[in-house]
């Protein structure tokens, strides 16, 4: 049963996904663009996942990080609609969603990505990801259970698997949950009289060095940072399976652990396998504006895209800086496209990098600025706060974090 919106009169742009390419599309589309613009996803709020660790590791209440859309939909004159996308027609121009079909003038489509276990044995079994709301919550359950089992178990194999957490995939989130983690084990011993032993936080990564395709200062400068805060550093160590007992390397190697993190990888959100077009390593090809080969009213954004910038001769990564960058350039070209006048193609601008390595401990590189430790914290802090859309978010963030500096955290275990 198709889904009548009123207006139809009106070209009707459709946005698929509340991430970070959809709501910059639907945030910055000009209200007398002249049409109607729909936003449909399948929550009812964006989630900041560049924080999603920090629930993990009871740095932040998990409701701090879901921004909720109707109130920004309301203010930059967009409808939102709720529901799971289940299939798009690029010829016929229509979306099938849970509660009927949606037609379409124009497609945008930044439906972003689900994890990648890359089909390494036991990964779905017995690691847990970070990618859902409900996944901070789960790893930080997963946390604190592991150190209230520690406390009693009277096996001492068993008590250092407890007390083991191992995170594979050295890219941003598996550098900064390391960080996170190895501070949140810190802070919780103090309440542990009955663990002696000193837990241990590892990384893990197939490729020679850390964080692969950013600077040698940034490589650099995090790899010598969670090396001096305990952190077992490991490069060059492929994984060939997660099972209950911990992580097997290529070679034979197990490295005992109950505590398994998954952040090596991701892919584009199943409904991209149906879609009739060109793809590369499962992504969408489009061309310098952001358009699906063979349907020029139809736009891809951010993780599911493949994309070589013309500036560096490499693809984009499938980052929140590419998605927002994007969603803003489609709508201030949108306009323009849709009444066939000349328009710029996408250009990337590069502004650095900068990643929090936990307590005091940061690293930026923004080319016309490098710096490490305190300042570089700090960098971090300013920077993820302002990019918060919501006062209410962005408070409720500064006032975890404060709490947080104080060594005040969640340590609940809310396991049933």
């Amino acid at each position: 049963m198709a889904v009548v919106l009123p207006g139809a009169a009106k070209p009707k742009i459709l946005i698929v996904g509340a991430g970070f390419g959809g709501m910059a599309t639907a945030v910055h589309l000009k209200r007398d663009i002249g049409a109607e613009v729909t936003l449909v996803s399948h929550r009812n709020f964006h989630l900041f996942t560049p924080l999603l660790y920090q629930t993990a590791t009871g740095v932040i209440d998990m409701d701090h990080l879901a921004q909720t859309v109707r109130p920004q939909a309301r203010a930059h004159g967009f409808r939102f609609l709720e529901g799971d996308v289940t299939s798009v027609d690029l010829d016929k121009k229509t979306v099938q969603t849970s509660f009927g079909e949606l037609a379409y003038d124009y497609l945008v489509l930044a439906v972003g990505s689900v994890n990648n276990d890359f089909g390494v044995k036991g990964v779905a079994e017995n690691a847990l990801s970070l990618k859902g709301i409900n996944d901070g919550k789960l790893m930080h359950d997963r946390i604190v259970g592991a150190m209230e089992m520690a406390a009693v178990e009277k096996d001492e194999a068993t008590r250092r698997a407890l007390l083991s957490f191992v995170v594979i995939g050295a890219g941003p989130t598996g550098v900064e949950l390391a960080g996170s983690l190895r501070d949140f084990v810190k802070v919780m011993a103090k309440d542990y009289p009955e663990i002696t032993e000193k837990p241990k936080v590892s990384i893990v990564e197939a490729l020679p060095n850390l964080l692969p395709g950013l600077s040698a200062y940034a490589v650099r400068k995090t790899t010598e940072a969670l090396k001096e805060r305990g952190i077992d550093v490991r490069t060059s160590s492929k994984v060939v399976e997660v099972s209950k007992e911990g992580v097997l390397l290529l070679g034979g190697e197990l490295i005992p652990s109950a505590n398994v993190f998954w952040t090596a990888g991701v892919k584009p959100a199943k409904v991209v396998e149906s879609l009739n077009v060109e793809k590369e390593r499962g992504r969408v090809k489009v061309d310098g504006f952001l358009r699906v080969g063979g349907h020029p009213e139809a736009f891809a954004l951010g993780d599911i895209t493949y994309l070589i910038d013309a500036k560096s001769g490499r693809r984009l990564a499938e980052t929140a800086a590419v998605a927002v960058q994007q969603g803003k350039w489609l709508a201030d070209a949108l306009p323009d496209l849709m009444a066939s006048r000349s328009v710029a193609p996408f250009a990337y601008r590069d502004r650095g990098f900068m990643l929090s390595i936990g307590r005091h401990s940061g690293v930026a590189d923004l080319h016309w600025l490098k710096t490490s430790g305190f300042f570089g914290w700090m960098i971090w802090r300013v920077v993820h706060i302002s990019l918060i859309s919501t006062s209410r978010n962005r408070l409720g963030v500064a006032f975890d974090w404060t709490l947080a500096y104080f060594n005040t955290r969640n340590v609940a275990h809310t396991e049933v």
